[in-house]
């Protein structure tokens, strides 16, 4: 499919699914063949400071905000939506967006960048608008690798699980393990002091004995205050 810039007449390759981009030689703004039905857009209601407050600190590498085009059909208590990307997301298969404030979708509200494509085919077989819902990707910071979250932006909720609640157990865990093995490895240590010394006095066994006791564990507890820091 091709077009012309409205602003500086390029000729430009666009795919199906494309309706808002920007020009690549004049940077206009250029909506290509608009649905019959005038979409809408969805303004979001939490802001990106208030999303990274829903993760420990630290772990947001980036925010930001896009909007997912949905088909409207029916009105008023007969009204549904249903999601009419043109490319599938899995975390989104079951998720019915709540309403928010809506605004006739207009080229200054949003730059192309941030409208994720529609399917022309679904929605051009329906007599339903799209509506462009806003939703901000949420990459994390993990133990190894990153993962990308979606959080809504009208009600501000998570969607999906947490990642990070299982990696802090399993780090919990961890941290436990090595606490053990370390106190373990340091009372190993005292079986040949013990043979050595077996013969001594009896007073002085038994304050080598103590030492021996409780300097592993010291030694284990601090080490196990250093990691839970780190």
């Amino acid at each position: 499919m091709k077009i012309s810039c409205t602003q500086c007449g390029s000729r430009q390759v666009v795919l199906e699914s494309n309706f808002f981009l920007r020009c690549p030689y004049c940077d206009a703004r250029i909506i290509v063949d608009p649905p019959e039905n005038t979409p809408a857009l969805v303004e979001p209601s939490v802001s990106e400071e208030h999303v990274r407050r829903l993760f420990p600190p630290g772990k947001v590498s980036s925010v930001a905000i896009k909007f997912f085009p949905y088909l409207e059909t029916g009105t008023s208590s007969a009204r549904k939506l249903q999601p009419c990307f043109s490319q599938p997301w899995a975390d989104l298969e079951d998720y019915l967006p709540p309403s928010g404030s809506m605004k006739v979708f207009d080229e200054s509200l949003v730059t192309p960048d941030q409208l994720i494509p529609f399917n022309r085919d679904t929605a051009e077989g329906s007599s339903g608008r799209v509506i462009f819902h806003p939703l901000y990707i949420v990459m994390l910071n993990l133990e190894g690798y990153s993962e990308g979250l979606l959080v809504d932006g009208v009600s501000g909720m998570l969607i999906g699980e947490l990642p990070i609640r299982e990696e802090q157990s399993d780090a919990k865990k961890n941290l436990n393990r090595t606490f053990l093995l370390t106190l373990a490895a340091g009372l190993v240590f005292t079986f040949p002091v013990y043979f050595l010394t077996k013969n001594l006095d009896r007073s002085a066994l038994s304050g080598i004995w103590t030492y021996m006791v409780i300097i592993p564990l010291i030694v284990a507890l601090l080490f196990y205050r250093f990691k839970a820091r780190k």
